[in-house]
């Protein structure tokens, strides 16, 4: 009997041990469910990927590149209705202006392509203020009408914001003027890097020179390596193709000289993802000591633009 008792406070305690850890178990389990809900929930809110340039949520950002892109039909409307009525019709000065609004235009239009496909950075929105210093420039020099420039500042509004959601400062207040009025680009005391037009060509070149190089031996470690074939071979040609393009455009730039510190600051982001996945996957020796030279290249870049530049180790 007393051992019968016995038995039946032994199963009777065991059973309560079991409640105990069951309820414990649930309750552990409830508070991580609360836990990933609101993470999730938090990131709906957001809806912001961690690593984007940009504060804002996706939507809020595209809403803010619309404004811009709407602003700016509005403006160039207004401005084209000024200048036919101006002194200016038909002048060289009108050609400036029409030349900076196409490449604000492009700017702004590559931003947005960008955006769309996940790529967009602070240089890109840098680029496009770029541009819209060398407009502002040309209205404040030159009032036109006020509906002009009631539709440049509402436009300067957007482009504070946007600049804003990417963290970049917006600066105004013009280019240099030379004869009169505003030039296309920096004159030769305001170019953008410290060295000779001839020695940042041959800056250029080497890049474009070394890039060949390690693409070439970057392909052949791929292929004989576990990632062939895989999605981060695809990510790095990927991020390779995006490099040789912001490379392509800075060349053309210079070419043009229009070359600024956000082209060669474009170039240095698109570097920095191929950097990361070189560090993060071990490739034959080749490939890293083919990008070790480009990234001594590309450092020396940066130091004739004064660009600020640091890699991730």
């Amino acid at each position: 009997m007393i051992r019968n008792r016995f038995i039946v406070r032994t199963v009777n305690s065991v059973q309560e041990k079991a409640y105990g850890a069951n309820t414990f178990l649930r309750a552990l389990g409830l508070l991580l469910v609360s836990i990933a809900v609101a993470l999730v929930t938090a990131g709906q809110a957001m809806g912001q990927v961690i690593g984007q340039p940009y504060r804002l949520s996706d939507k809020e950002v595209e809403q803010i590149i619309h404004r811009v892109e709407k602003q700016s039909d509005r403006f160039r409307s207004s401005l084209n209705a000024s200048l036919d009525k101006s002194r200016f019709n038909g002048s060289r000065r009108e050609d400036d202006i029409n030349a900076f609004v196409k490449e604000f235009y492009q700017e702004t239009k590559r931003l947005h392509d960008n955006f769309d496909h996940h790529k967009s950075t602070a240089p890109d929105v840098e680029s496009v203020l770029e541009r819209a210093a060398r407009i502002d420039g040309f209205m404040s020099r030159y009032p036109l009408t006020s509906r002009a420039q009631d539709d440049w500042a509402a436009l300067r509004t957007n482009l504070d914001e946007l600049a804003q959601a990417y963290n970049v400062s917006s600066r105004w207040g013009g280019y240099p003027v030379v004869g009169g009025y505003p030039t296309a680009g920096p004159v030769v005391s305001e170019v953008p890097y410290r060295v000779s037009d001839r020695e940042v060509e041959q800056i250029i070149h080497r890049i474009e020179k070394q890039s060949d190089k390690f693409r070439s031996s970057l392909d052949a470690a791929l292929d004989k390596s576990r990632l062939n074939g895989t999605t981060q071979e695809d990510e790095i040609n990927a991020f390779v193709k995006d490099f040789y393009a912001e490379t392509k455009r800075l060349h053309d730039h210079f070419d043009a000289h229009k070359s600024t510190g956000a082209d060669v600051q474009s170039v240095l982001d698109r570097a920095s993802r191929i950097d990361e996945f070189v560090r993060r996957n071990r490739l034959k020796k080749n490939a890293q000591k083919e990008w070790s030279n480009l990234r001594t290249n590309l450092d020396e870049l940066a130091r004739v633009y004064a660009v600020t530049w640091r890699w991730a180790y």
